[in-house]
């Protein structure tokens, strides 16, 4: 199962590019090489739909693709790269603070996590924003086939904390390697469906 006829679209550096709000939009987020394009690559069985680099920072824009003409998918860049914090990065700053707060088509962010990192400074900065406009988020917890008992249990106590102060929708525990991506492609297609 996977998600179908899913095309790239465009790569937005501003709001002036960006495509027209007729469709709902779900945005992928998440820290550098947190492996985001990986995700959609999986989750739409097409290797080559995000590109993939083992240089972290390869996404510059909002890249925009269309999901079986119904609706949209939005890779952002990773941040944190570099020790750049969310706050002083001011041109991603700027590119998501202008979509965060003005898209109106957007129904909710996917927020990807390294299972082994967890929660970074980055993260809970975005989960702020996301609080600010009601933006519902979905965790998306990747690589947990590197997780002992010991780790996942601290990624459960973490995950839980923020859970109390922003809303948190869902949460996946997901693996390149298993068949995990079904439940990544399930919850997309359930928010759509709710969003109609």
């Amino acid at each position: 199962m996977w998600l179908k006829n899913v095309n790239y679209l465009i790569s937005c550096p501003s709001k002036e590019n960006w495509p027209d709000n007729s469709k709902k939009e779900l945005c992928i987020v998440g820290r550098s090489n947190v492996g985001k394009s990986t995700l959609i690559n999986k989750i739409t069985n097409n290797r080559n739909m995000a590109k993939v680099s083992k240089t972290p920072g390869l996404t510059k824009y909002l890249n925009f693709f269309d999901v079986n003409h119904q609706y949209r998918l939005v890779d952002s860049p990773g941040y944190g790269y570099a020790k750049v914090s969310i706050q002083s990065d001011a041109s991603f700053q700027k590119m998501m603070s202008e979509y965060l707060y003005e898209r109106d088509c957007l129904i909710g962010l996917i927020l990807v996590i390294d299972a082994k990192i967890g929660i970074t400074a980055n993260d809970l900065s975005l989960l702020q924003i996301a609080n600010s406009v009601h933006l519902p988020v979905h965790i998306i917890a990747s690589k947990c086939d590197k997780l002992n008992q010991k780790m996942k249990h601290q990624l459960n106590l973490q995950i839980q904390e923020i859970q109390n102060a922003f809303d948190i929708q869902n949460i996946i525990y997901y693996s390149s390697l298993d068949h995990s991506y079904e439940k990544v492609v399930d919850l997309i297609k359930l928010l759509y469906q709710e969003a109609k």
